[in-house]
């Protein structure tokens, strides 16, 4: 699936240029701008033009909160969460919206779905027809977020595609089309979902209970695998959105094949898994948080392989994704225990009421109940609330899962049950292939009863490491910057290493660079300019390494007619444990008119928005200037922020800049400092230093 963005790029160069990139072949290359964003926000040629707009039905959101409320509740009763209804639709190319001409001779079709009232919206759209070349997308109407680009190698295996979220009441759909393809687009929006709650719920007593817990928190420290694996899922189930708990698990065969287990009673059927949208990674970045998760990382469509029923069975349902989840998402295959032994401890991962990915404990041992289900007779921590269902329940002894959640009485507040399908009973099913899970946990017919988890890499722990500059532009007159990246591999085996890049004013994660290299035991890759077919650029890079010994470095320079320097050294920084600090500090700094001047850059490894203050100081020790900086991109580099702060004519040598976290709640952040020879154009990276 393509890359999804959930803020808006400027696409912004060094040079301060807008860059868009839309190359026409003998085969078209698809419509993709260079910051990743559809063309409907950046191109000059149709800005201004309004978009016409589709007006849906008002929805009562008090009576169907009310209908939810009263549903039945205990053993065989239990349905998946519902958060939107469909309003049925027929808006396509041929009925709605408007054609433009771009400049390049490309068609762009565009059309604004409004939904009064919703807070959120998702489609399913049938009848899908992108001629090559041709890109769809789905936005809100000021960019903020973003999912695509999609072509045809998209669709379903039902012809159509089941879209993300978009937060809010507007939705815009827009294709690109290739010079004299536009009349080969084909797109029928069959069903708008408005959604009336979970998704855009804004106050704190909307969200799951409180005596949840985090996954980012401390209590999840030996479980951050186990927390890879799970992904929260929405699925179309006769007209309406409904949500759910998932795991990825591992097999036998350790192929990466993308098994995806949940609960029979989340009611994902051959006839519609297909709509599943699998969201990856929806956390919350701070411990003590009830909000603040992405949904930037998602994946659309499955295939149904097996489930056994709760009337006769331990309820579980087994899915193939139909897609391998992207590298970025950093995702884990969960392992198994089949053997049927009693956990005496047991540890819950899922999304509880749908919201951000949390944890349960349970210390003591489990019971079994109905022959096929584990009981948690209490939770001693955190609990589960309804779109937790299907979530895996791991012994604490082993790290595997063990069953899935059907229903229970826990709630925050009591000391009540939850119930658990049987993995051991699970594996047998109803004794047919659609019924169990051993044929596809086990397509090697092993007869093993246990199988530890792994990374997509199968070589141990997948390291992320943040590069915080990177670029390849014009530098002082006919000069270039370039970006070096260094990967060592130290240990006795191959490992493997996947490079990212984030754009200057674009969201995390940004896109993956081609190509996954491998570096041979004790070796190393070297990499010269890898953001060269992206000149000019600049941003953020960082690598995953399938190593957690394995080390990354890089530096930037400016190579010029005569020659350069070595440059700055940009030492990486490894993201697997490391958390944030609110202040840091820039330790040198220089500033002298036509002599020195110093670039300060800010980074953030998740979507969303933060808000810095910074502070130059002299050396005596002296307030220089201080200025609040607000951003909403994953990377912002401040040019010559002495003149940025309004005190470029001051001339400090050997000052010191703090930098303050004041507002948002990002994965991780950091800041850097650039000095640079105005008359050389050579830079020196100054790291920042954590207080």
């Amino acid at each position: 699936m393509s890359l999804i963005h959930d803020s808006l790029s400027k696409c912004q160069a060094v040079v301060g240029a807008l860059c868009i990139v839309a190359v026409i072949a003998t085969v078209p290359v698809p419509f993709v701008t260079a910051g990743g964003l559809p063309p409907g926000l950046v191109g000059p040629a149709i800005s201004g033009v309004e978009i016409p707009s589709v007006k849906m039905e008002t929805i009562d959101h008090q009576s169907l909160k009310a209908e939810d409320l009263a549903k039945p509740t205990g053993p065989g009763t239990a349905g998946p969460m519902r958060f939107a209804i469909g309003l049925e639709s027929s808006i396509s190319p041929a009925n709605s919206g408007r054609w433009d001409r771009l400049s390049d001779g490309w068609d762009l079709w565009r059309v604004e779905i409004d939904a009064p009232g919703a807070l959120s919206l998702n489609l399913r759209i049938e009848d899908l027809n992108l001629p090559a070349g041709a890109t769809l997308w789905f936005h809100d109407p000021t960019g903020a977020q973003v999912h695509g680009p999609y072509t045809q190698a998209d669709r379903d295996s039902h012809g159509g595609l089941s879209t993300p979220i978009v937060l809010g009441d507007r939705l815009v759909v827009e294709v690109a089309a290739a010079p004299g393809r536009a009349s080969d687009v084909r797109l029928v929006i069959s069903s708008v979902y408005h959604g009336y709650r979970v998704f855009g719920e804004e106050h704190t007593h909307a969200k799951r209970g409180d005596c949840n817990i985090n996954v980012v928190c401390p209590e999840g420290d030996a479980w951050r695998d186990q927390i890879r694996s799970v992904a929260r899922y929405t699925v179309q189930i006769d007209g309406r959105g409904y949500l759910c708990t998932g795991t990825l698990m591992n097999n036998t065969a350790e192929d990466g094949r993308a098994l995806f287990l949940t609960a029979d009673h989340c009611d994902v059927r051959a006839d519609n898994a297909n709509t599943v949208v699998v969201y990856w990674n929806y956390q919350s970045p701070n411990c003590d948080d009830l909000a603040g998760g992405s949904l930037s990382q998602n994946q659309s469509g499955t295939t149904f392989l097996s489930t056994w029923d709760w009337d006769n069975g331990s309820d579980f349902t087994l899915l193939e994704l139909d897609t391998v989840p992207d590298l970025s998402f950093n995702v884990y295959y969960a392992g198994w225990d089949a053997s049927g032994q009693t956990p005496q401890s047991a540890t819950g991962i899922h999304h509880p009421s749908g919201h951000e990915k949390s944890l349960s404990f349970e210390n003591d041992p489990l019971t079994t109940i109905w022959g096929s289900h584990w009981k948690v007779n209490d939770w001693d921590l955190g609990t589960t609330e309804p779109g937790s269902s299907g979530s895996c329940l791991f012994d604490q002894s082993n790290g595997l899962c063990i069953g899935t959640l059907s229903g229970g009485y826990a709630a925050c507040g009591n000391d009540l049950e939850d119930w658990f399908g049987q993995i051991d009973k699970s594996w047998t099913g109803d004794g047919t292939p659609d019924s169990r899970l051993s044929d596809h946990l086990d397509p090697l017919s092993l007869g093993v009863t246990t199988l530890e988890g792994r990374n997509p890499s199968g070589s141990g722990p997948s390291i992320q490491w943040l590069i915080p500059a990177a670029a390849s532009a014009p530098g002082f007159g006919s000069s270039n910057w370039k970006t070096q990246i260094g990967v060592a591999n130290p240990t006795a085996s191959a490992v493997t290493a996947s490079l990212y890049f984030v754009a200057k004013g674009a969201p995390w994660p940004g896109v993956m660079l081609p190509g996954t290299h491998s570096i041979p035991a004790g070796g190393a890759l070297y990499i010269d300019d890898p953001l060269a077919d992206s000149s000019p650029t600049s941003g953020l890079m960082y690598v995953s390494v399938s190593s957690a010994e394995a080390v990354v470095s890089t530096r930037t320079y400016n190579l010029g007619e005569m020659g350069s320097t070595y440059g700055q050294g940009i030492p990486g920084i490894p993201l697997d444990t490391v958390q944030s600090s609110s202040s840091v500090i820039l330790p040198l700094v220089h500033s002298e008119r036509n002599v020195f001047h110093t670039n300060v850059g800010i980074v953030q490894t998740s979507a969303g928005s933060l808000l810095v203050r910074m502070t130059i100081h002299a050396p005596s020790g002296a307030i220089v200037a201080t200025k609040n900086y607000s951003q909403t991109s994953a990377f912002n580099q401040i040019n010559n922020v002495f003149a940025d702060m309004g005190v470029g004519g001051h001339a400090v040598e050997g000052g010191w800049i703090k930098v303050e976290l004041l507002a948002g709640s990002p994965a991780f952040w950091t800041t850097y400092a650039s000095v640079v020879d105005d008359l050389t154009g050579d830079p020196t990276y100054v790291g920042p230093v954590v207080r």
